[in-house]
């Protein structure tokens, strides 16, 4: 008599559900809270105001406002990526606690079978705004350095290595990807990109489901579509040589600045932007020199003020 392999035994995990889209909510709550502090509630830095000691030039100061606008619209898509994830865990804890699942052999199978989408939703946008996330510090630490006159080096340094944690993050994801339910066939693919794929097509396959259909569903992936059409169209229309114009080791005021001015063959030789920053020194004399005229008419009437005081006394 051949004994076969007994079949598995059936539990209710839908309390090892909901624990864990609980464990996706609450790091997603504590996520947002930090992307509203520093992406809306703090000012992006910016550059000092140029003195003669130091000018930046226009190029690079219009780098940086376009870097202040990404950093704006990455914060938005980032918070409305990790509120998609507390709503969505909120509303599957309490699905998983009002309604009675039938027993499942693990919790893989319990989520795959009625919390598929639910799941593949979560992990996507809590991964799009952790990685939205680090674009935000990136943008922000590379115009503080920029402010505090780093070197180049350094600030490559800064580059290389948000670029590696963020390698490190998706490599991450992949792994957790690849690795699944711990077989196979229990996994939604080998890497970040086909858990995505996965989510948009059950979004899909809801969104135009005959029996149920979600019109909001829908509409959303047609707005978000046209989102990223416009953003990518801005990219592509607004993009420059950018970071051409580095901060470089001798950026002060020439003392000639006016006379190179004046002179259309020393003109002639210059860049546009060593124009505009020869334009700034000369601005910027011209301050000077009216700021150091009124202080010695201050202190010249001081002066006389103070000599017939003491006469008036003797």
């Amino acid at each position: 008599m051949i004994i076969g392999p007994s079949p598995p035994l059936l539990v209710d995990y839908a309390p090892a559900a909901a624990s864990l889209f609980n464990n996706m909510k609450l790091p997603a709550a504590v996520v947002t809270a930090g992307m509203i502090s520093l992406g809306f509630a703090t000012r992006f830095p910016e550059l000092p105001r140029d003195t003669l000691e130091k000018v930046y030039v226009q190029s690079l100061r219009a780098q940086c406002a376009k870097l202040e606008r990404l950093h704006i619209v990455l914060g938005l898509v980032s918070v409305t990526s990790e509120l998609i994830v507390v709503l969505w865990a909120a509303v599957a804890v309490n699905q998983l606690t009002e309604r009675a699942y039938e027993p499942a052999s693990s919790v893989w199978e319990l989520i795959h079978r009625d919390c598929d989408l639910a799941w593949s939703a979560v992990n996507s946008h809590y991964i799009l705004g952790i990685i939205g996330f680090t674009g935000m510090l990136w943008l922000r630490a590379y115009v503080m350095l920029l402010s505090a006159s780093a070197s180049k080096s350094l600030m490559n340094a800064a580059s290389t290595g948000t670029a590696a944690a963020t390698c490190l993050m998706v490599s991450i994801v992949n792994r957790g990807v690849e690795s699944g339910g711990g077989t196979a066939v229990d996994r939604y693919g080998n890497t970040i990109l086909d858990l995505f794929a996965h989510y948009a097509a059950l979004l899909l396959q809801l969104a135009t489901d005959q029996t149920s259909p979600g019109p909001l569903q829908l509409s959303a992936m047609v707005l978000e579509t046209a989102s990223l059409c416009f953003m990518f169209n801005v990219l592509l229309t607004e993009s420059d040589d950018a970071f051409e114009e580095q901060v470089n080791e001798d950026d002060s005021c020439p003392i000639d600045a006016y006379d190179v001015l004046a002179d259309d063959n020393e003109l002639s030789k210059l860049t546009k932007s060593e124009v505009e920053k020869l334009k700034t020194c000369v601005d910027l004399e011209e301050v000077e020199e009216q700021r150091n005229s009124f202080l010695e008419k201050t202190i010249s009437t001081y002066n006389f003020h103070v000599k017939n005081s003491t006469w008036l006394q003797r």
